[in-house]
């Protein structure tokens, strides 16, 4: 697979990744990944240090795709998002959701979105 003629390694640099951060007790350092990109992953003894690691590493990451020529997952952009979900679900579910909305007054989107945010909060 190619990059669709993105061969330039800045313009993957630039991208906005989704970078995660976790303490290892067993190793006593951060370890950093990014989300998007399985295999990328630095450590450092402060954030600082692991932050640096781990573009330091995302650069060495997107340099051996580009030279084998293998695709690179980007990450997602928030403006290809316009906040309109099809969603299909059984009609018991849907009967129940219009029970609930209207016994609250509230339509079926804001129970579906009160519940997609207490799920994204308890994912978190």
């Amino acid at each position: 697979m190619t990059n669709k003629g993105k061969s330039n390694i800045d313009y993957y640099m630039k991208l906005n990744w989704t970078y995660r951060f976790e303490w290892s007790v067993e190793d006593q350092c951060y370890v950093a990944t990014i989300a998007e990109l399985k295999g990328c992953v630095a450590d450092g003894e402060t954030i600082e240090e692991a932050t640096y690691q781990i573009k330091d590493a995302l650069e060495s990451y997107i340099s051996a795709c580009l030279e084998a020529g293998y695709n690179i997952p980007e990450p997602l952009k928030p403006s290809d998002y316009k906040g309109q979900i099809p969603y299909r679900t059984t009609s018991e579910k849907h009967y129940k959701l219009a029970q609930r909305a209207k016994s609250t007054g509230k339509s079926i989107n804001s129970i579906i979105d009160e519940a997609t945010d207490l799920f994204l909060r308890e994912t978190a």
